[in-house]
């Protein structure tokens, strides 16, 4: 852009620009400003510059996104079917045999079966993750590292989260 601006002044022709839209705010007509003192008309209104660079933005990503999509296909990671493993099984030879909480002033208990799962009174299928037995008792969810506790000999309680961070 030029380092000079001129005013149109606003007229019969001096108001409108090249898209033919007239340039009135609150219904007056309203003064031009370009940068070349010759044009009298042809100038671009605000809307079509704010609309054609918008459209030069989507054409640019559709571009690199068309360009990422005809590049070397992502190869796929081949998925067993069936469940994931138990959580608990990342605790190996730390992993506790029950699991308790105290939830609204009632005492629940959960048995972990070697296998990594856990079943919790009162629940007959077998839960993977103590996030989903914590569920189970609270009807919503739970972070169940921190939800339930495991029983250490002579120290008394604490979170199942402590065994998690003890592997780390």
């Amino acid at each position: 852009m030029g380092d000079k601006a001129y005013h149109i002044p606003h007229g019969t022709e001096g108001n409108k620009t090249v898209c033919g839209r007239p340039i009135e705010v609150g219904g007056r007509p309203q003064v031009l400003l370009t940068t070349n003192a010759e044009k009298k008309k042809g100038t671009v209104c605000g809307r079509c510059k704010a609309l054609k660079a918008g459209q030069a933005r989507t054409e640019k990503v559709a571009a690199k996104h068309r360009k990422i999509r005809e590049a070397a296909p992502a190869q796929k990671k081949e998925r067993t079917p069936g469940k994931r493993q138990p959580a608990l099984l990342a605790l190996g030879k730390r992993m506790p045999v029950e699991l308790r909480v105290t939830f609204k002033g009632k005492e629940y208990l959960a048995a972990v079966n070697p296998d990594g799962t856990i079943i919790g009174e009162g629940h007959e299928q077998p839960f993977n993750s103590p996030s989903r037995a914590g569920k189970a008792i609270t009807g919503r969810e739970v972070d169940g590292w921190t939800f339930w506790s495991y029983e250490v000999p002579g120290n008394g309680r604490k979170k199942l989260n402590t065994l998690r961070k003890e592997g780390e």
